[in-house]
């Protein structure tokens, strides 16, 4: 894993570019069981960068799969292309401003539509997402089912509704930070601290992301029920990476 300084506070991006740093950001992929390679990309995604700012507008979303989640939930995803590790014994935090505005969503409906900011470990299966509709912030703690890495009884997902009133497309600071010698994670919004919990593993270092989704269960909504039109812009501000040793 690529060092990062033991302390200080740095730009991984300031958008400043006329197109997104591809030594910076990829799009996320998935591999089929067949050996093809499906990336988390929406045919109607329309991007804008260069001052300061990334943002990506789905409207309507179009990428939409009736049985496998991975080729339906992230519309568009971006990863960074690097890993952040975390210094022994201290801390790892990233500062990003996101503001989100859906179109034809749901009200209150938390995976109708919606961006995030994402933060996720392959080796653990451990994410850690600050998510926003037009109309509610939340936090999202999920390890995944990972072939080789997790077994499906160490799958769990929470999703935390925060204190944190808002509108379509109004910005956020989001703060979110992992300890390493507690293992616990803290979300801080606008700089307050919202949320935090405590991770079953140890996680060495994130990748850095982000994403529009819509993610409503397959199983229990139909096609028509899930793609009825909506979607979503979100943007993102200078990603900022912090490190301390306590």
């Amino acid at each position: 894993m690529t060092s990062v300084p033991e302390t200080g506070t740095w730009t991984y991006d300031g958008f400043t570019s006329s197109a997104l740093d591809p030594d910076r950001w990829t799009i996320m992929t998935m591999a089929g069981s067949d050996g093809s390679v499906h990336p988390y990309r929406d045919r109607n995604a329309r991007v804008r960068t260069g001052d300061g700012r990334f943002e990506l507008t789905i409207a309507p979303f179009t990428r939409f799969h009736d049985t496998d989640p991975r080729r339906n939930n992230a519309k568009q995803m971006y990863r960074s292309v690097r890993p952040f590790p975390v210094p022994p014994g201290g801390e790892l935090a990233f500062d990003v401003v996101m503001g989100v505005r859906t179109y034809g969503q749901i009200p209150h409906d938390l995976l109708d539509a919606f961006g995030t900011v994402n933060l996720f470990d392959p080796d653990t299966g451990v994410v850690l997402n600050a998510a926003a509709t037009n109309d509610t912030v939340y936090a999202v703690v999920e390890r995944l089912v990972l072939p080789g890495v997790t077994r499906p009884e160490d799958h769990y997902i929470h999703r935390i509704v925060l204190d944190v009133p808002t509108e379509p497309g109004q910005e956020h600071r989001y703060r979110i930070t992992y300890r390493a010698e507690t293992r616990t994670v803290q979300w801080y919004v606008d700089g307050r601290l919202v949320y935090w919990a405590g991770l079953p593993v140890p996680v060495a270092g994130f990748h850095a992301g982000m994403a529009l989704f819509s993610a409503r269960d397959l199983t229990r909504y139909t096609r028509a029920e899930r793609e009825h039109g909506q979607g979503a812009t979100g943007s993102w501000r200078p990603w900022y990476v912090s490190t301390a040793v306590r």
